[in-house]
């Protein structure tokens, strides 16, 4: 078995820092201003446009104007139902730009006076108000940003998710994913300085979610590289994926999503380290000698193709790089030399031979070349084949080479219809 080793490191870029565990924006994530463009009135305050709000009727004075007629709709019959108002399947009040704005407006100096709270209530009152519209896309990134700054993570998470259901191709696109790639990382952060068993609950830290923060984390970065695949964070999330399932010693996964990074994004600033990473998984991957060696000769083929494309390398690297290829070398050549010793034991000297002439011109000048001549030298002679046994049995019954179902030669297509 190949021995090696491998610093699984990764650095996120700009916004996308850890979440802090305080109440104030965390340090190296930016936060972008995302208020809406609201249209102001030169002759109206905020004030006084939340006073000038269309007033309700009074019940007792509606209740004279509607006829039966009125009641027949769920609207009118709810209207005279207080909390039904709240209900949005009957009651719910008609959609008011208006009124949307002067709810944002609300929520935007609560939110800048850090009343998180308070803010992500009226912002999820301005969604309702005005749904479909640029006033609600807004409401729906500040209602997550609220939770990202109470530190509820998994709640900011899935806010985060709303409104990129909602709105695929939101201009807070970026700074939606930034977030959730810098949840991801806080999680996985958290989970290496302390790992859990996945059903262990939490019901203590809002920071965490309920149960696997390890999938959690990875379910983050998923997200990243599904919601924007073009974006700056895609290739960061993969590699985050990749060097948590590789740190987890799941090489075959970390495998393949260091291929994803090498075949999806070349220009890539994590290349070089998706390629000395896949190699060490694809080392990682192999069991022995007596099991399949696919995985060796995949990474013989990728340290070559590190070799070449990578030529500005260091010396120590490239140096680590052969002494790499030659260990490989080695396994595939003791592996060789493993398929020739079961054929020898089971008396296909001929077999044999072929597999140690195979490792002597593939490998020579190295130890494994040396034994496999050896070998050759031990079974010289040798028939190619084992020497058939109850041989009086079989004579008995000799061989027929016709197949009843190939006509032959003489045969014509009359007869082989009937």
């Amino acid at each position: 078995m190949i021995s090696g080793c491998a610093t699984a490191t990764f650095n996120s870029r700009g916004n996308a820092e850890n979440p802090p565990l305080n109440d104030d924006p965390p340090s190296g994530v930016e936060v972008v201003s995302a208020e809406v463009e609201v249209p102001q009135s030169n002759d109206l305050s905020a004030e006084e446009i939340v006073d000038n709000e269309p007033k309700l009727h009074d019940p007792a004075e509606a209740a004279e104007d509607k006829s039966f007629l009125d009641y027949l709709s769920g609207r009118n019959v709810a209207a005279d139902i207080p909390y039904a108002k709240e209900l949005p399947w009957v009651g719910a009040p008609e959609p008011s730009k208006e009124a949307a704005e002067s709810l944002y407006m609300r929520a935007e100096q609560l939110f800048k006076e850090k009343e998180y709270a308070s803010a992500r209530m009226q912002y999820e009152k301005a969604a309702d108000r005005f749904p479909g519209s640029s006033i609600e896309e807004g409401a729906l990134f500040k209602i997550a940003e609220c939770y990202f700054f109470e530190d509820k993570y998994p709640d900011a998470f899935e806010a985060y998710e709303s409104l990129l259901v909602n709105y695929k191709r939101s201009k807070y696109l970026d700074t939606a994913v930034a977030r959730q790639f810098a949840i991801g990382r806080y999680w996985q952060k958290r989970y290496e300085k302390d790992p859990e068993n996945v059903l262990t609950p939490n019901v203590v830290d809002k920071t965490r979610p309920f149960n696997d923060l390890q999938g959690s984390a990875l379910r983050a970065f998923e997200k990243v590289r599904l919601n924007h695949p073009t974006g700056a964070l895609a290739d960061d999330s993969l590699m985050a994926t990749a060097n948590a399932n590789f740190l987890r010693r799941r090489y075959d996964d970390a495998d393949y999503y260091y291929g994803l990074v090498r075949q999806e994004y070349p220009g890539s600033e994590h290349q070089y380290q998706a390629h000395v990473l896949g190699i060490q998984a694809k080392i990682r991957r192999y069991q022995g000698p007596k099991y399949e060696g696919t995985c060796l000769k995949e990474a013989k083929k990728l340290i070559e193709q590190t070799l070449r494309q990578f030529r500005e390398m260091s010396p120590e690297d490239r140096k680590r790089m052969q002494k790499l290829y030659a260990q490989v070398s080695s396994n595939l050549a003791m592996r060789d030399v493993e398929i020739a010793k079961f054929y020898s034991a089971k008396g296909f000297h001929g077999a044999a031979r072929n597999y140690y002439n195979l490792v002597v011109d593939e490998f020579p000048h190295t130890e494994v070349a040396q034994r496999a001549e050896t070998q050759i030298e031990e079974i010289k002679g040798k028939p190619a084949q084992p020497i058939p046994r109850f041989t009086w049995i079989s004579a008995l019954f000799p061989e027929s080479r016709k197949d009843p179902l190939v006509l032959e030669e003489s045969a014509t297509s009359e007869e082989a219809d009937e």
